[in-house]
């Protein structure tokens, strides 16, 4: 008996024993809708930190520490399971979709993650399917039509060249309209850094959001309102663009890498040129800027038409003497080069290569990425690559402490010949590559006959004179480059202080250091001695925040959500320059081959100092409230304006879920929203106080002593400044209709700012120019409408389609004082202005003499007669734009075409001034013999009867005559993208090393037609001569747009 109690005794041990021993458990976790594996879900054993996700077969292994009963199941978009372990080493498991997750999850400002339903503004998102593999290295130009309410233009297709991007219409005169990047959680430096404005070269600068590779983001968040984004401060007024990269989004998955080579050609769109009429001036032969000679094809073989070579007409004997080879073969027969501008251009090779590293565990994921960008311009000498290197890593240190970082490198070397703008005759100021290519006469053999000279290297072409550059001697011998080296990183930690309580810090810093160089080799007509400059800047900002979180269910009805936190930027910018200029050696791009030299430097910093908060009430999951507000302290005011508060309030009510039976299969979703919030715009830092200049090398006696000199700038600082201050209301619904096939969120807004800051002249004699006042009213009143739809899905094939469409109407409602007009951008003659009573940015120039009834007046020779007074030539906003995407997938085929519509906005256009005015484009291709009679009365009234020729037709009347006659109606109907791709199905890649293999074709701006312009004149109403601000509707032969197409490998292991 003893010994039978004792082996049970030594049994019962012993399976105890067992029992308290850790075990595996595995298993298999599914989708309960369409029994696919899950891969990614955690699996966590209660209680305990032990846990692990499934692989992409979803299948799990799992050691269980001893005393653990049950398993936890989450994933995102399924409902949470735990499951009872028992006996049991095998566990599978089927999770439900969570039907109660009616609308996503988004990030919102400060990195805040809510329920898209919650939100009573507008929030936009563009995940990674709509950013990767395009064929362009701008995240800018890659969201061009898929956001409403965001305007995006180019300053040209010219490789590297800026981005403009105006989220609801401008609301400021003189200060920034750009949104606010933020990048893993921190503020980026979008700037252009120009090197001058759009007639010295500014249009080469690029926007430094270049330096974020659209390979590398997970997804952008854009928050378009004042109530969303009222949490950045001033900062934030013109929206915020939120920028998640995937090394911030490691997520707990098994490792996996993805590699990517994209393959793209890049070319110009030009104007189509005819090849009837040759290079002259009234039908009459000669080498002019114009082409309105004679026909060729009516000049006798037995009798060609002969003229002396150009380079045997110049007036420089010296120059003539270099050129003997072609003075010595006269006359000279013409011919015409038909090719002559289009040779000009190259077809540029884009090549892209992206490698990606990811994985994880249960408590820690990493992310690397690598990416390699080198892009070739359609003009020769423009180049653009760019190496990024990035890590990101999310760790849980021990039990409530999370620490999340992510770091990123990135080179950018850019290379462009110089590019500014032009009216159609030279560049204005600066040299520009691309100012005389277009107007090259078709008798003109640019790229056969030599543009420089043998002797001296100086520039030679066409004109007697010598007077203009030879685009290939440009192309040579002009160099812009820049090289940038930038590092920016995001760290957090995240530590659970109590159930429903949390603390955040997180510091991010961004900084780049850019060298510019403009190097201009003497012998060119702009710096006849040569011109070398450099800038080395260097830009910083450290940005602090700490964030407190809270959430409670008060009772079964009612959740209290609430975040309290303090923020500190710190933005500084350093900038040394040289400018040296009588180049002695040729060729040689050093300060101390030049005979004259000039240094500088520019120092700027600003300090904001902020807290915010915001309380939301969640009833019953279908009444939402909000309220958010930030108090800001700048140094870029006097103290007394320094502290500005800004709150936001914004309600969301969802019927469906409040009223029992409101949902059906009709209706199955509905959400009424409303917001309000403030913000305001802080002057550029020194707009308040006098400035002092030092010049260290003002005077140089002859015994080499240097003389400092000290000078009060011209600018004289206002200390009674204050910041403009900004409200906005908006207002909107989402729904989701027939079985949510059908999606639609509309949005109404009105945005008002006062107190608008711009400089003004005042009297010499106060010993100033110019001062900075408070002024005036700009409202924006606007629609914004997203569709979304799937009419077919079956099991193999499915079409999904998407519209949007987009209006606002930007109003100068008044200036204040005596101020009748400001000019926001261009020339005093010839610009954007804001006009009280008129839409903002309305265009003025010079015009056509007008009659009491508006009838055009001709003088006493047929020609127009000029208004002495410069007059309103059109408005250049769009009465709106609307982009259609479509996507049809058949297994794994998918074909993606994006059509893009922009109904009006006036262009005013020096393309047609250069190639229409000058009878050089297609369109000139009528009968130039025949007589024209220009519409209008004589100076006594009377119908204007008089006869001119096809070239005072053209070049005196309308596209050389002052400024009207090169304005146009901006309508634009356009192929934006298109795209078919194709996935490997499963049963052949898993007879490969590879876990997935894909194939695409890109296309992107494939092709375009502008209704209202010349139908040859191919000019891209997108395009922004005055380069990145506040300026809108000018083209100013900046670069023509381009044409990308190739494709892309995408290879899984």
């Amino acid at each position: 008996m003893k010994r039978l109690l004792l082996t049970g005794i030594l049994c019962v041990f012993f399976l105890g024993s067992l029992l308290a021993q850790d075990r595996t458990i595995s298993g298999t976790v599914t989708s309960s809708e369409d029994k696919s594996a899950l891969p990614g879900v955690n699996v966590v054993a209660k209680g305990t930190n032990a846990g692990v996700i499934t692989d992409t077969e979803g299948k799990y292994k799992l050691n269980v520490p001893a005393g653990a009963t049950r398993l936890v199941f989450s994933f995102v978009g399924f409902v949470t399971q735990e499951v009872e372990i028992g006996n049991r080493t095998t566990v599978d498991i089927a999770l439900d979709p969570d039907t109660k997750q009616l609308s996503e999850v988004v990030v919102t400002a400060q990195g805040i993650a809510r329920e898209k339903r919650a939100l009573g503004y507008a929030v936009a998102s563009v995940g990674q399917d709509a950013i990767a593999d395009r064929p362009l290295a701008d995240v800018g130009r890659v969201l061009q039509g898929k956001i409403a309410g965001v305007n995006i233009n180019q300053v040209s297709g010219v490789s590297g060249t800026g981005t403009n991007i105006i989220i609801r219409g401008y609301s400021s005169i003189t200060g920034s309209n750009q949104p606010l990047f933020v990048v893993d959680g921190v503020p980026f430096n979008s700037a252009t850094n120009q090197r001058g404005g759009f007639t010295q070269g500014g249009q080469a600068a690029p926007s430094r959001f270049l330096d974020i590779d659209p390979n590398n983001i997970e997804s952008i968040n854009v928050l378009k309102g004042l109530a969303a984004s009222v949490l950045y401060g001033d900062q934030g007024r013109n929206g915020v663009i939120l920028v998640t990269t995937k090394n911030a989004s490691a997520k707990n998955k098994p490792a996996e890498i993805n590699f990517t080579q994209s393959l793209f050609a890049n070319s110009a769109i030009l104007p189509v040129y005819q090849n009837t009429y040759m290079g002259g001036f009234q039908q009459n032969p000669g080498y002019f800027f114009s082409n309105w000679g004679p026909r060729l094809d009516q000049v006798p073989d037995n009798n060609p038409l002969k003229l002396n070579h150009p380079f045997a007409s110049l007036s420089n004997a010296a120059l003539r003497a270099e050129m003997a080879e072609w003075v010595a073969n006269n006359p000279f027969t013409l011919q015409f080069y038909p090719n002559n501008v289009r040779d000009f251009f190259r077809t540029g090779l884009i090549s892209t290569s992206n490698l990606n590293l990811t994985g994880g565990n249960a408590t820690t994921s990493y992310n690397v990425s690598v990416g390699y960008n080198r892009e070739q311009g359609y003009i020769p000498n423009n180049d653009l690559k760019r190496l990024t290197l990035g890590l990101g890593a999310r760790t849980q240190v021990i039990k409530g402490v999370t620490i999340q970082t992510s770091f990123n490198f990135i080179n950018t070397d850019m290379q462009t010949p110089p590019l500014s703008g032009s009216g159609g005759n030279n560049a204005y100021d600066a040299p520009s590559v691309l100012a005389n290519v277009f107007f090259t006469p078709r008798t003109v053999d640019l790229m056969g006959w030599p543009f420089e000279s043998p002797v001296t290297n100086q520039s030679v072409y066409f004109r007697s004179p010598n007077d203009i550059p030879n685009p290939r001697w440009i192309l040579k011998y002009y160099k812009t480059p820049s090289i940038t080296n930038r590092f920016f990183t995001s760290n957090s930690v995240i530590v659970d202080l109590a159930e429903n309580l949390s603390v955040t810090y997180r510091v991010g810093l961004d900084t780049y250091n850019e060298l510019q160089e403009n190097q201009y080799n003497k012998g060119g007509v702009n710096f006849v001695q040569g011109r070398y400059e450099t800038r080395n800047i260097t830009n910083t900002i450290w940005n602090h925040d700490v964030i407190f979180s809270y959430s409670k269910q008060l009772n079964e009805n009612l959740t209290l959500a609430a975040k309290l936190g303090g923020n500190m930027r710190n933005d500084r910018f350093e900038q040394q320059s040289a400018t040296s200029v009588n180049q002695l050696a040729f060729g040689l791009m050093r300060h101390q081959n030049f005979i004259d030299n000039v240094a500088g430097s520019f120092t700027e910093e600003q300090t904001r100092m902020g807290v915010y908060g915001e309380v939301t009430a969640d009833y019953k999951n279908y009444l939402y409230a909000n309220i958010a507000a930030r108090n800001d302290w700048t140094s870029t005011v006097e103290l007394e304006n320094r502290r500005i508060f800004y709150p936001s309030a914004s309600v969301s009510f969802i019927p469906t879920s409040a009223f029992e039976g409101l949902q059906s299969n009709f209706l199955n979703f509905l959400k009424i929203r409303a917001g309000v919030g403030t913000s305001a715009g802080f002057p550029s830092p020194y707009s308040t106080r006098n400035i002092l200049n030092q010049n260290a090398r003002a005077f140089l006696d002859a015994s080499g002593n240097v003389t400092q000199t000290h000078t009060v700038d011209n600018f004289l600082g206002n200390p009674n400044l204050k910041p403009e201050l900004i409200t906005e209301y908006e207002a909107g619904l989402e729904t989701k209709l027939f079985n949510n096939k059908i999606g639609v969120d509309l949005t109404l807004y009105r945005r008002e700012t006062t107190n608008l800051i711009t400089n003004t002249p005042i009297d010499p004699s106060t010993g100033f120019t110019s001062t900075a006042i408070n002024i005036g009213k700009i409202r924006n009143s606007g629609i914004e409408l997203a569709i979304n739809a799937t009419p077919v899905r079956t099991d193999n094939f499915t079409w999904e389609t998407v519209v949007n469409y987009s209006r606002v109407v930007p109003v100068t409602v008044e200036l204040g004082g005596s101020l009748q007009e400001v000019v926001v951008a261009g020339f005093t003659n010839l610009g954007n202005f804001a006009v009280p009573g008129r839409p903002f940015n309305i265009i003025k120039g010079t015009a056509i003499l007008k009659d009491a009834n508006g009838n055009r007046v001709v003088g006493g020779d047929g020609n127009y007669l000029s208004d002495p007074n410069i007059r309103e030539l059109g408005n250049p906003n769009p009465a709106f734009n609307t982009s259609w995407i479509n996507t049809l997938s058949y297994k794994g085929l998918s074909l993606n075409v994006m059509l893009e519509y922009r109904h009006g906005g006036a262009i005013y256009s020096s393309t047609a001034g250069a190639v229409i005015g000058r009878g050089l484009s297609k369109d000139t291709e009528f009968d130039r013999d025949a007589t024209f009679i220009l519409p209008g009365v004589k100076q006594d009234g009377s119908p204007n009867d008089i006869q001119v020729t096809a070239s005072d037709t053209h070049f005196n009347n309308y596209y050389f005559f002052g400024d009207e006659g090169r304005m146009f109606d901006g309508t634009t109907i356009r192929i934006r993208e298109v795209s078919l791709s194709y996935s490997l199905p499963k049963n052949i890649v898993g007879k490969t090393p590879f876990k997935g293999v894909s194939f695409s074709l890109q296309g992107n701006n494939l092709w375009f037609r502008a209704v209202n312009m010349p139908k040859y004149l191919r000019v891209d109403p997108e395009n922004l001569g005055l380069g990145v601000g506040n300026g809108l509707g000018f083209e100013f032969l900046a670069g023509p747009a381009a044409r990308r197409w190739g494709g892309t490998l995408r290879l899984t292991f």
